[in-house]
């Protein structure tokens, strides 16, 4: 093994890079990871184009898994263990982190933003911060940390068995949140989205109904219907909307990214009178434990969710595919064509 790796290195706002880097040494408490699978999602494009804070220069990716190559003296029993990421950081110390919201830790760092990440041969990171994947496959186990982020929201919401879903928004995650479903024996799921071959892929993982929206999913989704209402797209106009089709005690999840500042009209007495419930969720929640097993026992084709895989060197290629209509995830196999000799 050489003492250098390939890795994108986003090396200012805009500006990025796939370039030779040392391949870092583990300290007290570290694993150095040799990362074989890497997930991309949009928030690497926010920390590129500074919407979302993190240090430069950085090598990003926050959804990875690999194994365990090295590490201190009293963790080398580790070395060959098969491991998931989870990419928080938290101090256990302040106020959120002693009421139990480490990932609201108000000095929480995470890798790919204050520290180096996943886009690379190899990684460096807290020894509790990688959890065993058993016999996962390392691109589906790549997929803990988003199904990790499911399971904080679909925990925060305290559903009970046999609600009636809908989730709008049939992307990577609308994907990724009806599979955790299963996990609280929700089975009616119903997806509403524009493009119909993502309506598609839906049926594949178990949507009951689908419904292609042209203008306002308050057209094509029936009102006071749902139980359970998940946003995942992010867009305030949608969420808005989406409060109509809520049952009486019913929840809302706004759970895709609204722009800073984005305001909603809401009635009080609606939501006092109809017991209704907003639920906000940020990120995971020690939640990659559970987001494994939820991998481990699903039927479904959880491999086809990723849609496609790029080696390291083709990091242009593979930040513009982020989003795509025919992608679900993207991720980097930093084994193709870059493994140090």
């Amino acid at each position: 093994m050489t003492d250098t790796m390939n890795a994108v290195v986003y090396t200012a706002l805009n500006t990025f890079e796939v370039t030779r880097v040392p391949i870092p040494t583990p300290g007290p408490g570290e694993f150095l990871v040799r990362v074989e699978a890497a997930g991309l999602c949009h928030t690497d494009l926010d920390i590129l184009a500074g919407a979302y804070a993190a240090d430069f220069p950085r090598i990003p990716g926050h959804e990875f898994a690999g194994t365990i190559v090295d590490a201190d003296h009293d963790y080398r029993g580790h070395i060959g263990a098969r491991v998931a990421i989870d990419p928080l950081i938290a101090c256990h110390h302040c106020r959120n982190c002693t009421r139990g919201y480490p990932n609201l830790c108000t000095r929480g760092e995470a890798y790919g933003a204050e520290r180096d990440g996943g886009f690379s041969e190899y990684a460096v990171v807290n020894a509790q911060n990688a959890h065993r994947i058993g016999s996962l496959c390392m691109p589906v186990a790549a997929l803990a940390e988003p199904f990790a982020c499911a399971v904080n929201a679909l925990e925060r919401a305290r559903l009970a068995p046999g609600l009636r879903a809908a989730i709008i928004g049939a992307g990577p995650m609308g994907m990724i949140l009806s599979i955790a479903l299963r996990g609280w024996d929700v089975h009616d799921v119903t997806f509403a989205d524009r493009i119909p071959e993502r309506l598609e892929r839906a049926r594949t993982f178990g949507a009951t109904a689908t419904a292609v929206v042209e203008g306002s999913v308050t057209e094509v989704l029936p009102a006071r219907e749902f139980d359970l209402v998940i946003d995942a797209t992010g867009r305030p106009a949608v969420v808005q909307d989406a409060v109509s089709l809520l049952a009486d005690g019913g929840t809302l999840i706004p759970f895709g990214v609204c722009p800073p500042g984005s305001q909603l009209t809401l009635d009080p007495f609606e939501i006092y009178r109809r017991q209704l419930r907003i639920i906000g969720s940020f990120s995971l929640s020690r939640g990659i434990p559970e987001a494994v097993r939820i991998l481990q026992r699903s039927g479904f084709p959880l491999a086809e969710l990723i849609t496609t895989r790029f080696a390291l060197t083709d990091g242009a290629a593979a930040l513009a595919a982020i989003g795509g209509a025919d992608t679900v995830k993207i991720q980097f196999d930093p084994t193709i064509d870059s493994a140090p000799q």
